[in-house]
């Protein structure tokens, strides 16, 4: 019964806290989302082009948004310990991505080409 107790009251005192600090420098909502795009685009880029694979290239993304790796780094950790918050950012991420892959294949049935399946796409197992 004691350990039920203070289980209870640890865990009633731990939902209470923010698990990460607010940092100095966040990055806003609106310009996280733009940031987790690109990010985004770029890795599905990078299983198309090998010389995309490099570490560095993600480098572009920070010197577009003037950021580096360790603001992102501690923005995304924060948004993280906001579960809510951090729902909606990639809602809102995969929202543009899905609106940007009908935009592509509506283009590609114009054009008569089809667009490739990604390996292991349930759709491709018959």
């Amino acid at each position: 019964m004691k350990k039920a107790l203070f289980l209870l009251v640890v865990l009633s005192w731990g939902c209470g806290q923010s698990a990460v600090e607010k940092p100095d420098n966040l990055i806003d909502e609106a310009t996280m989302v733009d940031i987790l795009y690109d990010l985004s685009v770029l890795e599905a880029m990078k299983t198309r082009d090998a010389k995309l694979s490099d570490n560095s290239s993600a480098g572009y993304v920070y010197k577009k948004y003037n950021i580096d790796s360790v603001q992102f780094a501690h923005s995304n950790q924060y948004y993280a310990a906001e579960i809510e918050k951090y729902r909606k950012i990639y809602e809102k991420v995969d929202a543009r991505l899905q609106a940007e892959k009908t935009t592509a294949d509506s283009l590609a049935k114009k054009e008569g080409r089809t667009t490739p399946t990604p390996p292991g796409d349930p759709g491709q197992i018959k």
